[in-house]
């Protein structure tokens, strides 16, 4: 089949794509008759072709379903209304650090611009400074570039800047002299700090330690494995590698291929290095030696605790190792023991689990131990521990979410960031003397932003098996429970990750065209702690999902909405939540909105980072694992002449985490399956990947989609496709 034919198709396809009619069919080149045997279970997997996205006919395919998706969704009248108001002028401030000597570093945009810039200022008070615009960065190049991470060295004498290429994770490396803001000729390739781990420097400035990704061709079947830690020295070859920790490395250490391998120096004084075999789970394996080993051609790491000591953070003061831990303590609880001679199955207790709400954070500075309590994810207060007596520090403001920044044990600085459902993030620096707290933003909050209007509701709601769903729910004030309101879900359910409160544009923009923004706070997720997360986990992940359909049954018993105004959405891992809500109860959800989303987990494994993703759902190489993956499989779950929800997926084609044929798989076997006559959309972007370094435009274009067409098919009056739609 040549390109001409299959643009006949598509244009066939589109101006068929009336109100009337969504039906399509699915090229008999997009199948086969591929299964395969899982101890003894025959699973037949029809669209495998799908996952060879090098092929031409398939690459055409998505190519096609792109173009047909974005035809429909740019043609939903109403969606300008989005982006009107998200254009309002404004200043968008992120990745705020600082370094011991008081240098504030952040990225900044404003609403003029595609891409952000890195700046700084000595103290919060000082004077602006531009230290880089990655629009100069190979500027003669086709290709965009987004500055994805920086760090700036203990004493602020160097920074590192990582630079993506059109969305892609896995980045290049520069290094600028903080003082003159030259760039080092070195070009450090390959790596990927984003997400595994950062730059963490030396405590002489003199170079950091990073992670090498040794292949970075998707084709390769060594893709995303053997990662190694390198100690870069600046100035020197980058091609050179140093490989300080991996599996090669330290074969004393059982790594699997899959892993991935830091070495840690938490802050410049402190007397150890650590290392750690970390990846897709909530608690790692660590080991430690003494920083002055830094430079021994061989060195002994020491076990220092084991992922089932439940430790997913900790803290250091000279020989004293402070952390908390889920062991015999799902709320967590902060312990104390001796790095000299290290326990953490007996250590020090220094505060005690509470059994109402979570420890989420804590600090140690010069002023004592400070910590967060959370319940159920959504309200947070402050303690400070102190010569063994704990005090509740009041804060400015009520918080849905505190956040605690500090420059480690020696030093008297604590900041604090505080954020909620009508909250925007501030940040605070506390005063402990006069126990006050002053704010410290780096621009003038929008004076036109008023929440008044806007009612939060904190529910807990009965799931199958009784246990009490948190469910958080934001409106207008004047919106009645007639059964009749649009309501947006949302949930995610995984790698314990909180969905914390934050004013979000999409939920903002929802509740100001009348809509209910609902965040169902689901097992799997971690608003209550460790049993939380382990209740939506492997064997226990339908509870993910059984939680989100009791969050959606309770709405409309209590006529809050209706099931032709529900439309569910999350990305990534959440589409695990989605993709099976809408496959075991597709009769609740007018539509859903699943982007990036995992939704084949049985071939998990067979992605760029599937190894590492065994951590949380399992293997197919284990009985019960497998099991455990098939039930969690949306693909597998789609099934004939059933009457799906409207879908909206997208996926990236440089995406690392979630490969484009994911949703694409799930797409294809929608179109074939449902005989609900509404739209089943794919929108592939070709210049992206998982979404992280997103221009404006892209956000943009993304919001308009997402909420046009929950709008759209949800049944709101000034959202309807034109009956002029034509390709």
């Amino acid at each position: 089949m040549n390109k001409t034919l299959l643009s006949i198709i598509l244009i066939i396809l589109i101006s068929c794509a009336t109100e009337e009619s969504f039906q399509r069919t699915i090229p008999t080149y997009l199948k086969s008759n591929t299964s395969d045997i899982y101890h003894g279970k025959e699973v037949k997997d029809t669209f495998r072709p799908l996952e060879n996205m090098k092929d031409s006919l398939i690459l055409h395919w998505y190519k096609n379903e792109a173009a047909y998706a974005q035809n429909i969704l740019q043609n939903i009248s109403g969606r300008e209304l989005f982006q009107a108001e998200t254009n309002a002028a404004h200043v968008e401030i992120s990745q705020f650090t600082f370094t011991n000597n008081d240098h504030y570093y952040y990225l900044k945009k404003d609403a003029s611009e595609t891409v952000a810039k890195l700046y700084c200022r000595y103290k919060i008070e000082g004077e602006e400074i531009l230290i880089f615009d990655p629009e100069t960065y190979k500027n003669q190049s086709e290709n965009n570039y987004y500055i994805n991470y920086f760090n700036p060295s203990w004493n602020n004498a160097k920074i590192v800047i990582s630079l993506s290429k059109d969305d892609q994770e896995i980045s290049e490396l520069i290094v600028l002299d903080a003082k003159t803001k030259k760039k080092y000729p070195q070009v450090i390739t390959n790596a990927w700090p984003a997400a595994l781990g950062g730059i963490r420097w030396l405590a002489d400035d003199s170079g950091f330690f990073y992670e090498h990704i040794p292949h970075t061709n998707s084709d390769d079947e060594n893709y995303l494995k053997n990662i190694q830690t390198v100690l870069y020295k600046i100035g020197s070859n980058p091609k050179r590698l140093n490989v300080y920790f991996s599996k090669e490395n330290n074969p004393e250490i059982n790594m699997n291929s899959g892993d991935f391998p830091e070495v840690i120096l938490q802050n410049q004084s402190d007397k150890y290095l650590f290392s750690n075999v970390s990846g897709a789970s909530a608690y790692y394996e660590y080991y430690y030696t003494a920083y002055d080993n830094l430079y021994n051609k061989k060195i002994t790491w020491k076990p220092l605790f084991k992922q089932e000591d439940k430790i997913p953070f900790f803290s250091v003061d000279q020989d004293d190792l402070y952390f908390i831990t889920a062991r015999e303590a799902s709320n967590f609880k902060i312990c104390k023991t001796s790095l000299k001679n290290p326990d953490v199955r007996n250590p020090e207790i220094l505060v005690a689990e509470d059994p109402k709400a979570t420890i989420s954070d804590f600090v140690i500075t010069k002023q004592g131990l400070f910590f967060v309590k959370t319940k159920n994810g959504v309200s947070s207060k402050l303690y400070r521990l102190q010569s063994g007596e704990i005090e509740e520090i009041p804060i400015p403001k009520p918080a849905g979410a505190i956040y605690l920044l500090s420059k480690g044990a020696d030093f008297d600085d604590l900041w604090i960031e505080i954020s909620g459902w009508t909250t925007n993030e501030v940040r605070y620096k506390y005063n402990s003397e006069e126990n006050t707290f002053t704010e410290e933003s780096l621009y003038p909050e929008k004076t036109n932003t008023n929440y008044d209007n806007i009612v939060v509701e904190e529910l807990e709601v009965p799931s199958h098996d009784g246990t009490l769903i948190p469910l958080s729910l934001i409106y207008h004030k004047d919106i009645q429970k007639n059964g009749n309101n649009h309501v947006l879900m949302r949930g995610y359910g995984t790698y314990a990750f909180s969905l914390t409160p934050e004013v979000d544009a999409m939920m903002m923009q929802w509740i100001d065209k009348g809509g209910i923004y609902a965040v169902t706070h689901v097992r799997g997720g971690g608003e209550k702690g460790d049993t939380w997360h382990k209740a939506g986990f492997k064997k226990t992940k339908p509870n993910t999902w059984k939680d989100f359909i009791a969050c959606t049954e309770y709405l409309i018993e209590q006529k809050y909405t209706n099931a032709s105004k529900i439309a569910a959405w999350s990305s990534s891992a959440g589409g695990i939540l989605i993709g099976r809500a809408i496959t075991e109860r597709p009769d609740l959800y007018a539509a859903a909105i699943i982007r990036v989303g995992k939704l084949n987990t049985l071939r998990s494994e067979n992605t760029p980072n599937g190894l590492n993703g065994i951590k949380e759902y399992g293997t197919v190489k284990d009985a019960k694992e497998f099991e455990y993956l098939l039930e969690m499989d949306a693909y597998h779950h789609v099934e004939d002449n059933e009457k799906y929800p409207a879908l909206l997926l997208t996926a990236g084609m440089n995406d690392t985490r979630v490969p484009a044929w994911q949703p694409g798989k799930f797409a294809a076997r929608m179109i074939q399956a449902s005989n609900s006559n509404k739209p089943i959309l794919f929108n592939v972007n070709f210049n992206s990947g998982h979404g992280f370094d997103a221009s404006t435009e892209k956000r943009q274009t993304e919001l308009q989609d997402i909420l046009s067409f929950a709008f759209w098919q949800t049944g709101h009056e000034k959202f309807t496709l034109k009956k002029e739609t034509q390709p």
